[in-house]
């Protein structure tokens, strides 16, 4: 073989070898583009799952806070309902007022009413006397939820017993013309902290209620 086809063959073996890492690499370039598209899905997929995750977890949040209002709202409603005044007989016809009397005090106010009238607890409360009270007739004794007590004197029928639960316009019995009385009515009295008797009107006003 003359040198120059001897240079010849060389040539072509060197173009094949150098052909095969060139290859190579196309190949390795492929693989690593590959990874990097899995690696950016993979990522992408993350913070998309991180940001549903997270919009489940507010959703969550804020359906909990809004639980947690409803039931403080009713809570609250509860406590409003049991703490209301009203008034302790239906259209009250004022027919004596708070003061001295044939010198003395007359604590109370009284309601002109037929022999029977409902007569209603003026707010949440307990029954602290029921029965007879020498001149105040029947009568009953109420301690509220704020520790006001009031008396209802004169009664002809007493529907609760010492010691019972009462609530808001609860009928505790009827108006009448028991003990000292100069005619059928309810005789109201007001002791706020259970202490001396104040006038009611004014009492009786500062609670909402008018006569």
């Amino acid at each position: 073989m003359s040198s120059a086809a001897a240079q010849a063959l060389a040539d072509r073996s060197g173009t094949r070898e150098a052909a095969v890492p060139a290859a190579a690499s196309i190949d390795t370039a492929g693989e690593l583009a590959a990874d990097a598209t899995r690696e950016q899905s993979t990522v992408r997929a993350q913070r998309t799952a991180e940001r549903q995750a997270l919009v489940v977890k507010k959703a969550k949040e804020a359906a909990k806070k809004k639980a947690e209002a409803k039931k403080k709202a009713a809570a609250a409603a509860r406590i409003k309902a049991a703490h209301a005044w009203v008034s302790p007989i239906k259209n009250p016809r004022l027919t004596s007022g708070f003061g001295a009397r044939w010198g003395r005090l007359h604590a109370g106010l009284d309601f002109g009413a037929v022999v029977g009238t409902p007569l209603r607890s003026l707010s949440t409360g307990t029954v602290t006397e029921a029965g007879w009270g020498g001149g105040y007739g029947q009568k009953v004794e109420i301690t509220y939820w704020d520790g006001t007590v009031s008396y209802f004197a004169h009664m002809s029928v007493i529907s609760v017993i010492k010691g019972q639960k009462v609530t808001p316009g609860m009928i505790v019995g009827k108006s009448g013309n028991t003990g000292h009385s100069t005619g059928p009515h309810l005789h109201l009295e007001i002791h706020p902290g259970g202490g001396d008797p104040v006038d009611p009107r004014g009492w009786l006003a500062k609670h909402g209620l008018k006569l």
